[in-house]
């Protein structure tokens, strides 16, 4: 089952053996970041990554349903000028009013039926004339949370809207029953997505306001909180405009507003969530929708009462919608799959440039301080760099500064650990978080405070990636022999300069090394940049 979404964070994946076993955004290709359309790149990397696996494709699983026949018909306008850049300008109303209001109408089987043609049409352009089959976009959501091995628990979803909804809750051996819904009124993803852009950000840069949320005051929610009414449901009083939320932050110092719409959001989807864990009985979650994107959050859900496990699909966004549209069509018909590595992109030939290394000898570049940009493997799926594309160097202050200043990266966003399984204990405080794909934050020991200062945010919390020896072995090696050099944990950001994606082939590293101008290159098992 191929899986297929042509809205923003545009992507493609493949469901087979009972497993998701290739996934790639559009933006990795294209050099454009969030990229919005058809994955035509994307999709032709599928195709030879297929014919090269001995799969065939049976059926094209398309997210989006309703509400998608305009974006479609104006491809070309669609991707040069996506109106979802910023969440509460014009053409963003507009798109978001059509989407809801067409999806919820009489209309929506029609404009299902010419969103689908245009599709159809591209598929056959591209060579690919299997069966195609729409899904809605919670229920694609939903079923990408459903990669998660555990039946007994509680799939929620939510992001800004998608087909009329904002929010929706099942249990994961029921996944075609919606116990709840909420409509684009429930509003807490589109107003974190709106200050971020009201604070000076771009539309994307949630992060920067989670890490500048560290420095204010969270007292400051209650503005954003009166945005609201209902019981434990969040719901808009009224519709969010750009100037209301112009006036909530010119009260405000950016810290505290960004803490203030941080704790505001944070409350509200915890008591939803909650109240939902205590209806349905499940004591697990898993969840995906742009609004766990935030790490924060996802902490607080850990921790709330009776939770005995969640877990957040890697490409928790709109990326991870063709996964999820794959898997729905892929378990109509053979029960649900799993993900088993997060690592499903191209794994491209590299080239024979630079000298063989040894694991001990880049172990002993990150003792000396140097920084090391590492591409190796397959690439990740989601928006982390978890290790395959990754920028990884001793977390001290002052080569922190220096990456920071390499990247064009600012330096409020928070750096991330890296650390085994086996070190872990000792480095963060346990909880019921899934820890391998940086999806969540967690509780930093005073032994990761004092080795790893530069990935402890202000507020003690760290957002870790633990790695299995099963899962990667070479990194867990390379991560031993740096432990060993007093090491025990290092940082990981992603190999990309600053606004740009994460690089995808190796000319893209070599381009994205040079530029940034750090220390060594490591292009499998060989090396540049030291002599």
């Amino acid at each position: 089952m191929l899986g297929l979404w042509d809205g923003h964070g545009a992507s493609v994946a493949v469901v087979a053996e009972g497993r998701l076993v290739f996934a790639l955004a559009e933006a990795r290709p294209s050099r454009r970041k969030r990229f919005s359309g058809f994955p035509e790149q994307a999709l032709a990397a599928a195709m030879r990554w297929t014919d090269q696996a001995g799969l065939s494709v049976h059926r094209v699983a398309l997210a989006g349903a309703r509400g998608r026949s305009l974006h479609r018909l104006a491809e070309p306008l669609y991707t040069g000028s996506d109106p979802h850049r910023e969440p509460l300008g014009r053409t963003s109303l507009a798109a978001m009013g059509w989407e809801n209001g067409v999806a919820r109408s009489p209309a929506g089987h029609i404009d299902a039926r010419i969103g689908r043609a245009v599709v159809q049409r591209r598929l056959a352009a591209a060579g690919l004339r299997a069966p195609l089959i729409t899904v809605d976009h919670h229920d694609a959501h939903a079923w990408s949370a459903r990669f998660g091995r555990a039946e007994r628990a509680l799939v929620v979803t939510a992001d800004a809207y998608g087909e009329g909804r904002s929010a929706t809750v099942r249990r994961a051996d029921t996944m075609d029953e919606v116990l709840a819904s909420t409509d684009a009124r429930f509003g807490l993803a589109l107003l974190f997505g709106a200050v971020t852009v009201g604070l000076g950000f771009q539309e994307g840069d949630e992060g920067k306001v989670m890490g500048l949320a560290a420095h204010g005051d969270p007292e400051a929610a209650a503005p954003f909180d009166a945005l609201f009414e209902g019981g434990v449901e969040p719901h808009l009083r009224r519709p969010l405009s750009r100037r209301r939320v112009q006036q909530l932050l010119g009260a405000l110092s950016r810290e505290d507003a960004a803490a203030g719409a941080q704790a505001c959001v944070e409350r509200r989807a915890a008591a939803w969530i909650a109240s939902e864990v205590e209806r349905s009985g499940c004591g697990r979650l898993l969840l995906a929708g742009g609004l766990f994107a935030n790490v924060r959050l996802n902490q607080r859900l850990a921790s709330l009462p009776g939770i005995d496990g969640i877990e957040v699909f890697v490409a928790m966004g709109d990326e991870g919608l063709s996964a999820g549209a794959a898997h729905r069509v892929w378990a109509a018909r053979h029960g649900p799959a799993v993900c088993r590595d997060p690592r499903l992109g191209v794994a491209h030939v590299l080239p024979d440039l630079g000298v063989p290394t040894t694991t001990a000898r880049v172990a002993e570049h990150l003792a000396s301080e140097r920084v090391v940009c590492r591409y190796s493997g397959r690439e990740a799926f989601g928006p982390r760099a978890l290790g395959n594309r990754s920028i990884l160097f001793a977390a001290r202050p002052a080569v922190a500064a220096r990456v920071n200043a390499a990247l064009g990266r600012d330096p409020i966003m928070a750096f991330a650990p890296v650390m085994t399984a086996e070190a872990a204990p000792a480095l963060v405080e346990g909880h019921a978080g899934h820890l391998t794909d940086m999806t969540i934050t967690a509780r930093a020991t005073d032994l990761l405070r004092q080795v790893c200062p530069a990935a402890v945010h202000l507020d003690g919390s760290v957002r870790p990636q633990v790695v299995h020896r099963a899962q990667q072995p070479a990194l867990h090696e390379l991560l031993t022999a740096a432990a060993e050099r007093g090491l025990p944990a290092l940082v990981n950001t992603s190999f990309n300069l600053h606004g740009e994606p994460i690089v995808h082939t190796p000319t893209d590293a070599l381009r994205t090394w040079e530029a940034s101008g750090l220390d060594v290159l490591l292009l499998g098992e060989r090396e540049l940049g030291v002599a």
